[in-house]
């Protein structure tokens, strides 16, 4: 991973509205600091072995279900399928990315699912894991999504 000078520092290539406090949902991102990048980081993608580059070593990690997808339109559709329990009961999620100049985030899953596609564009390698739960979903840039249970501590 980068060193620690360089986590967050672009954050101008999020997805806009994640930067505009004038969007309703905009106003709902929350930028994690470098420190709770970490602990976010170490009660979950920390908890996981690293295969080549800084993707989860599913060779040796078994999960619970892979998919694809084909296209935005796909993977939008993908997106509010595997939030929906989450939007439903009205729980944040975090967005990791494989990029650490970009900051994580976390946001309502709804206002997730509504920009899935802009997440999508803004860094096509990243995580997505439902705060307070035990879930983590690894969406890759070649269309690859891996659900999988983070292992306790």
């Amino acid at each position: 991973m980068t060193g620690s000078s360089s986590y967050a520092s672009h954050p101008e290539y999020l997805p806009d509205f994640m930067n505009d406090r004038r969007d309703d949902d905009g106003r709902q991102v929350v930028k994690l600091d470098l420190a709770e990048n970490h602990e976010l980081a170490s009660a979950t993608l920390s908890r996981f072995p690293a295969a080549t580059g800084d993707v989860i070593d599913f060779e040796t990690v078994s999960f619970e279900e892979r998919l694809w997808w084909d296209d935005e339109e796909h993977w939008t559709k993908m997106a509010s399928e595997l939030l929906s329990s989450y939007v439903q009961r009205g729980e944040r999620v975090a967005i990791i990315w494989g990029n650490y100049v970009m900051p994580t985030v976390t946001m309502p899953a709804d206002v997730a699912v509504r920009h899935a596609q802009d997440i999508l564009d803004a860094g096509p390698h990243f995580w997505i894991h439902p705060l307070g739960g035990s879930v983590l979903i690894e969406c890759l840039m070649d269309g690859q999504v891996t659900i999988v249970t983070v292992p306790s501590a």
